[in-house]
């Protein structure tokens, strides 16, 4: 029986690798909650829950006794301009506090991309990863790397959802020409919940993502899925700050993610290891055309519950 720990459980990612995880026969799994009251109610049932967070030594001691694997799907983006100070004191106060309690693992999902070329945010996720894989010789760190995560009710799936549904004519910044590598999310789950029975014993850094492509070809491929008849333009006129208020006009994110996720887009985030070739061969992940798709028809569903 593998007892496993989950941080960020009622974020994107988080809430989803918990409910594929509480499905597997010999996993115990406890989340560490800031607001336990935020949990679905069935998750009360079948899951350890501790309140506490990062910053509390005390609730991180009692959530990781006896656990085998850590999640660590937490960061601070939106919660203020010290939130990369927030983020590298969370990650050293997580390893040291697994390393106490005798944790094998940790299993963090981080960004693609390179320090010289990132973004604030961007940095701050490699830091986080770099803090986490500190002391290999103490605590193994499997660090994944992804870029735009495609699955409904994602931030960037969101942003490329209502642009495309909104706009036939796309006035867009030159960024839209940025190379990326996106992934479905059902994809990312299966690397993050393979990962804890993975047969290794030393740090690793995973590159994830299916083919390369530009923004713009993003939004082309969407609107071709969606069956709609669309235009990109891009021009040079959109400064990053006019790009983030542009994008919180025409899609649902607050203007602090907006920034992020602008400043983001303005250097390239591609794989540039072929781990996940050689220890995951068996996980191929699907194009982004397929990946839309999916996302678009558990959109569907979603609203259709809503409005029952």
């Amino acid at each position: 029986m593998q007892h496993i720990l989950v941080t960020g459980s009622t974020g994107y990612i988080g809430s989803r690798l918990t409910e594929r995880l509480v499905q597997e026969a010999e996993v115990r799994v406890r989340l560490l909650v800031r607001s336990p009251e935020k949990l679905p109610k069935a998750l009360h049932e079948i899951t350890e829950i501790v309140r506490g967070s990062t910053f509390e030594p005390e609730s991180l001691q009692k959530c990781l006794e006896g656990i085998d694997t850590a999640y660590y799907l937490i960061h601070s983006m939106g919660a203020g301009k010290n939130y990369r100070q927030m983020d590298n004191q969370s990650a050293e106060n997580f390893r040291e506090a697994c390393i106490a309690a005798g944790v094998k693992r940790i299993i963090y999902l981080g960004g693609l991309g390179i320090k010289e070329t990132a973004s604030q945010h961007l940095l701050s996720r490699i830091e986080t990863g770099e803090i986490l894989s500190q002391k290999g010789s103490k605590i193994q760190t499997l660090w994944f790397r992804a870029a735009v995560i495609i699955g409904a009710g994602s931030a960037s799936f969101e942003i490329i959802r209502h642009l495309v549904k909104k706009l036939p004519v796309l006035i867009t910044p030159r960024w839209v020409n940025t190379r990326t590598q996106p992934i479905g999310v059902d994809d990312v789950l299966e690397y993050l919940v393979q990962a804890k029975d993975l047969k290794h014993s030393d740090n690793l850094i995973v590159d994830i993502g299916s083919q390369a492509m530009s923004f713009r070809s993003m939004l082309e491929t969407t609107a071709q899925v969606m069956n709609l008849k669309r235009w990109v333009i891009p021009v040079s006129v959109f400064t990053p700050r006019l790009s983030s208020y542009w994008l919180i006009l025409m899609t649902p994110v607050s203007f602090n993610i907006a920034k992020e996720l602008v400043e983001g887009l303005k250097s390239e985030t591609v794989v540039e290891n072929d781990s996940a070739q050689q220890f995951f061969p068996e996980i191929r992940p699907i194009n982004f055309a397929d990946a839309v798709g999916i996302a678009l028809s558990e959109h569907r569903k979603q609203t259709a519950k809503q409005s029952t």
